[in-house]
């Protein structure tokens, strides 16, 4: 039954969720710094407001559908750093960082640095396409309509924003709009890009 209700759900709004649920996740997740975080890790994470997750955790994979139409999986990513921001086109603070975000893409992307933006506006595309096409966003912009992957991140505020490392697993996650151009998130973002495995 669960496997029908999912090809259904996906047939029907291009939303899939992957088996491994966010749930057991966030169920087992210990947020804040790991013993083995060093002091300049912090001050990185604490510099942008962020909360790291001791212990990383494999991300929940998802699919959902491109402005293009096209469907777009999370694991298609993986292998760069990933900042998944949770956003809408009524969301002032969200309008605010989206010019940032393109700046701090522009400057990493070579560097193996993707964002994945995840509009939470409901019905037709339109105006998630308009706004992305004024601001000249370039970075992948996804659709969640029927907010199921908000859902299953536990998404509470916009925008909210996940960091995931190279390998998949979440790193850290901060509700709000941060300044995605300032040397602080250059910062983390070139130390994220700079880790190994």
């Amino acid at each position: 039954m669960i496997v029908l209700s999912a090809l259904l759900l996906f047939l029907v709004t291009g939303t899939v969720l992957a088996v491994n649920s966010f749930e057991d996740v966030f169920s087992h997740a210990v947020w804040g710094p790991s013993p083995q975080t060093t002091s300049t890790e912090i001050d990185l994470f604490r510099k942008m407001s962020f909360l790291p997750l001791a212990g990383r955790t494999e991300s929940a994979n998802f699919f959902l559908k491109t402005l293009d139409g096209q469907n777009r999986s999370l694991s298609q990513d993986r292998g760069n750093i990933i900042l998944v921001n949770f956003w809408a086109t009524w969301c002032p603070p969200c309008i605010r960082e989206m010019p940032a975000m393109q700046r701090a893409y522009d400057k990493f992307k070579d560097r193996g640095f993707q964002i994945i933006a995840i509009s939470v506006d409901q019905g037709n595309s339109d105006a998630v396409r308009k706004f992305t096409e004024s601001l000249k966003l370039n970075f992948q912009i996804l659709l969640d309509p029927e907010n199921k992957v908000k859902q299953a991140y536990r998404v509470r505020a916009l925008p909210t924003t996940y960091l995931i490392d190279r390998a998949g697993r979440v790193v850290a996650y901060g509700m709000g709009a941060r300044e995605w151009d300032s040397e602080a998130a250059f910062d983390l973002i070139d130390h994220l890009l700079k880790e190994k495995g």
